[in-house]
């Protein structure tokens, strides 16, 4: 499974699978029947943002990379991440973010183009309304770019203010089912797109190695991807990168421990 095309990769923080089924989210359902998905994706421990998207990122467990709060410092032993992998083999990545840790998962001077806007705690989603938009007039008016990441920050808000599963919980999964339509309107036909989250979340925390915490949805939708596939093996935050790489025709780093999703021909 490769492809010559581009590929998105979106994160909704803190975005629970049943919640992700329950909230008014079309746009997502929709990519649960045109692609492949799985429901039980299971993230690292502690199920925290920072560690989380460092072991998306980075290929490898807490343990390896050292990240274990939302604070950032560089791994003792360093590790190829996944900019600076697209970045050798010739690719050019952008991040489109509202939490600004995030800007440590890419190497410097290895991002095409970075957009920043800090927002994500402002009510009802308006932060992610508007990184969603400059972010879609972005992609839509150049293809200087190969890989997006895209991170959507209020639903973790949400899920601290009001609770996991809550009403306002649920409504902020539908602001950032809008936010990923919307960019996605602006994309190419041949590009990949997947989603994810980082960890899920309970009462108004998260952070354990409880099910609610670290079980996550993975959506994946593309030229190369089945539609409506299951997938039954399991699935580890740590098979993302590597699943990103192979779309470019690209070889994992040895040191990363995830194996790449990959389909048979049609």
């Amino acid at each position: 499974m490769s492809t010559t095309g581009k590929v998105v990769l979106f994160l909704v923080d803190g975005m629970r699978p049943d919640a992700m089924m329950q909230a008014d989210a079309p746009f997502l359902h929709g990519l649960l029947e045109r692609g492949a998905s799985t429901l039980r994706c299971r993230t690292v421990v502690p199920s925290s943002t920072l560690p989380c998207h460092t072991s998306l990122f980075l290929g490898v467990e807490p343990t390896r990379h050292g990240i274990v709060t939302n604070t950032w410092s560089p791994p003792v032993r360093p590790i190829p991440g996944l900019v600076e992998t697209l970045q050798r083999g010739g690719k050019k990545s952008v991040f489109c973010y509202n939490w600004e840790p995030l800007r440590d998962l890419a190497a410097p001077e290895s991002l095409a183009a970075s957009f920043f806007l800090n927002n994500f705690e402002e009510p009802e989603g308006v932060g992610d309304v508007a990184l969603a938009r400059l972010t879609a007039n972005w992609l839509g008016s150049t293809t200087e770019w190969d890989f997006t990441f895209v991170y959507l920050g209020y639903t973790d808000t949400a899920g601290h203010r009001f609770g996991w599963m809550s009403e306002p919980y649920l409504r902020a999964i539908g602001v950032a089912d809008g936010c990923i339509a919307r960019i996605c309107a602006a994309l190419p036909s041949d590009c990949h797109i997947l989603v994810t989250s980082d960890h899920g979340g309970h009462d108004q925390t998260h952070g354990t190695d409880r099910a609610d915490d670290v079980t996550t949805p993975l959506l994946l939708s593309g030229p190369s991807v089945p539609a409506h596939h299951t997938l039954e093996r399991s699935v580890r935050i740590t098979d993302i990168a590597p699943t990103i790489v192979r779309l470019f025709g690209l070889t994992p780093p040895d040191a990363w421990i995830g194996d790449p999703i990959t389909f048979a021909p049609p």
